[in-house]
C-alpha cells in the first residue's frame, strides 16, 4: 500500500510539474520552434541573406546585410541557444567569401550556363530544411526525433518528419533548458 501511495504521489506530482524526459523535451523543443515557423516564418524568411545580381553586370554577391536581423529572429522565438547566430554565419560566409573571389571571366561563364543554385539554401524551405510545401499544425505534431543522443549539457538528433525527411538538430541545456544550437545546414 505504501508503495502504491509513493508511486500514486510521485505521479501526481510529476503530472503537476509537466514532468518530461530529456527526450520529450527534445521534441518539445522541435515541435515549439515549428510551430513558431508556422506563424513567422515567412517573415523570418524574408530577413535571409540572398544572392543579389549586380545591375548591369554578370556579376553577383552574398548580401548578408540583414543577418544580423534574421538571426534575431530566430532569438526572438525563445528556442535558440546564444550561439546560435555563430552557426547562421558560418554558414553563409564561406559563401560570402567565394562569391568575393571569383573572376569575372567566372562571372561571365556562370551567366552563359544559366547559374543554378549555388547555396543548400536556395533550393530549400530554411526551416523544414526540404521542398517547399504547405505545411500545417498536424505536420508539425506529426514530427519525432530519433538518433537522440546526450553528452553532458549538449544533444543531437534527427528530426523526422511525417514525409520522412530528416533534419539534424544539435541542442544545448541552459538552465534547465533545452535549447536548438544549429540544425540542417546551420549547424
Amino acid at each position: 500500500m505504501r508503495r502504491l501511495l509513493a508511486l500514486l504521489l510521485c505521479w501526481f506530482v510529476c503530472t503537476i510539474a509537466h514532468c518530461r524526459t530529456p527526450e520529450q523535451q527534445l521534441t518539445d523543443t522541435v515541435q515549439g520552434f515549428y510551430g513558431w515557423v508556422l506563424l513567422h516564418g515567412v517573415n523570418a524568411d524574408k530577413l535571409a541573406p540572398r544572392i543579389k545580381d549586380v545591375k548591369g553586370s554578370t556579376r553577383f554577391y552574398l548580401n548578408t546585410s540583414t543577418l544580423e536581423a534574421y538571426s534575431r529572429s530566430f532569438m526572438r522565438s525563445g528556442y535558440f541557444s546564444p550561439d546560435f547566430p555563430a552557426a547562421l554565419a558560418r554558414y553563409y560566409l564561406p559563401y560570402q567569401r567565394q562569391f568575393a573571389a571569383m573572376s569575372q571571366a567566372e562571372f561571365d561563364q556562370l551567366a552563359i550556363d544559366h547559374r543554378g543554385p549555388l547555396m543548400d539554401v536556395e533550393e530549400m524551405d530554411n526551416f523544414f530544411c526540404a521542398q517547399e510545401y504547405e505545411y500545417k499544425k498536424r505536420f508539425v505534431r506529426g514530427m519525432k526525433l530519433t538518433e537522440i543522443r546526450f553528452n553532458g549539457d549538449r544533444a543531437t538528433a534527427m528530426a523526422v518528419s511525417p514525409y520522412q525527411w530528416k533534419t539534424p538538430f544539435t541542442f544545448v541545456k541552459i538552465n534547465g533548458r533545452w535549447l536548438i544550437s544549429g540544425y540542417c545546414v546551420y549547424l
